[in-house]
């Protein structure tokens, strides 16, 4: 009976999606292993006690080889996106344990020709790190301070395409960090070298010319957005509260070409922290920070990713220092709204992450 219900569902699939469209809809659709290997990269001197061992791992994941059909497509000379598990122990076991989770990102080539190219890989992604600091039970462990963190990576990547296959070799940095809503956070840095490996479903096929335009800001035009931000964070030293962090962001933007957006801002943020941290008889208006920023970002499809660089016009207890930056990706949610997810630091030290929206005026 089971067997026979099988049979008639596939039946119905084949009437209602011919076997010819289901193939075409993943012509372009892949598999991936990428086996990796590395080691702890302790970027203080505090931190040198972790490093005990090389540290390995794997990633598995779904490539989506673009194919053309869109501009985007052509303007990044035809970039994959990838979703994937990952696996990876730290390299100490002992006290940083192992980690893994999932990530999504996209592989930017430079160029592209006969099957050959080389460029940027970068993915964001959730991680659980399985051993964290605990003042009785893992004390050395002044790097990481939660299970739960965010991963990065970014690295180059040199590809060979043939008709159902591609085969790589990468060069990157992954890091873990939580964005100090839990203290300690001075991170985990894992330079890493990896081989890649994907199977494609069906052989793959190119559009030589797109049939849907660009989704984007206009060619050298303006656009007015304002951005709402909240966060929470903790402050040295450890075991101590968390504190709350809000921000209002107004920006233009102007677009210079399909690859460049300039962006200027004003940065207006209560953050709660900094009388605590100060530990000095001040009131709350003390908490307040106005700053400004230049950005570069990179515009692709629905998302962009952003690089900023500011400093403080009003900063009354200078907590960290004049200058900050900003670093992530805005996510197009609706035609004028985006989501927002960038970590603000001052250099490499993390403020705390910015989760927002943003509203396009104009």
């Amino acid at each position: 009976m089971k067997r026979n219900s099988l049979l008639l569902m596939i039946l119905c699939l084949g009437m209602l999606f011919p076997m010819e469209q289901l193939f075409a809809q993943t012509r372009n659709y892949g598999v991936s292993l990428s086996p990796q290997a590395g080691f702890l990269l302790p970027h203080r001197a505090t931190m040198a006690h972790l490093t005990v061992g090389h540290s390995a791992g794997f990633r598995v994941g779904a490539v989506i080889q673009t194919n053309g059909e869109k501009q985007w497509h052509h303007d990044f000379n035809f970039p994959s996106i990838e979703l994937g598990i990952f696996y990876h122990d730290l390299g100490n076991k002992d006290v940083l344990g192992s980690t893994f989770g999932f990530s999504a990102g996209i592989y930017l080539p430079y160029f592209k020709s006969n099957g050959w190219s080389f460029g940027n890989n970068v993915s964001y992604g959730l991680a659980w790190v399985s051993k964290k600091y605990d003042l009785v039970e893992n004390p050395k462990n002044n790097a990481i301070g939660s299970n739960l963190n965010t991963i990065t990576n970014v690295g180059f990547r040199l590809e060979k395409q043939f008709s159902k296959n591609s085969i790589a070799l990468e060069v990157g940095m992954m890091h873990l960090s939580n964005g100090a809503y839990k203290l300690p956070n001075l991170g985990v840095n894992l330079p890493f070298f990896g081989f890649n490996f994907t199977h494609f479903i069906q052989p793959l096929k190119f559009n030589a010319s797109a049939t849907d335009n660009f989704i984007g800001l206009p060619i050298n035009a303006w656009s007015f957005h304002t951005l709402l931000i909240g966060s929470i964070k903790q402050v040295y030293p450890t075991g101590g509260s968390t504190y709350g962090v809000g921000a209002l962001t107004n920006y233009l933007q102007y677009s210079v070409k399909g690859k460049c957006i300039i962006e200027a801002g004003v940065d207006a943020i209560y953050n709660e922290s900094i009388v605590k941290y100060n530990k000095g008889n001040h009131g709350r208006g003390k908490n307040f920070q106005i700053g400004l920023y230049g950005a570069y970002v990179l515009p692709i499809h629905k998302m962009q990713l952003v690089f900023a660089m500011g400093r403080y016009v009003l900063n009354p207890l200078d907590p960290a220092g004049q200058w900050y930056h900003k670093c992530g990706a805005r996510f197009r949610l609706a035609e004028r709204l985006w989501g927002n997810f960038t970590i603000k630091a001052h250099w490499a030290k993390a403020d705390y992450f910015e989760y927002g929206l943003s509203y396009r005026w104009k």
